[in-house]
């Protein structure tokens, strides 16, 4: 008898946002520069860009068990690494097309 399995796996995503900033030295532009990336990684905003081609590392966030419904299901395993949580390049894509 086979079980079903839900398995739901966590990826990192690169994302990037840009702002201007105005300065009368380079140090003053990295004071302000440290203020504006904390103003932009406590937005609620989603970012100007997100790097989808490098989904190359992450892990296995969990692995249930379950038998008629959602409701039923047993924790198998959490955080599971794979290999070493980074996706060879010759394994990238399943069907060895580069894209």
């Amino acid at each position: 008898m086979t079980r079903k399995y839900k398995v739901k796996v966590a990826f990192w995503l690169q994302a990037f946002e840009a702002v201007d900033v105005e300065a009368a030295s380079d140090a003053e532009a990295i004071v302000k520069a440290k203020a504006a990336a904390v103003e932009i990684m406590t937005s609620q905003d989603g970012p100007s860009h997100v790097d989808y081609d490098e989904r190359r590392q992450g892990v296995i966030a969990y692995i249930d068990r379950y038998e008629t419904g959602d409701n039923d299901r047993e924790v198998v395993a959490e955080n599971v690494r794979f290999e070493d949580d980074r996706v060879p390049e010759d394994r990238a894509d399943p069907e060895g097309v580069k894209s």
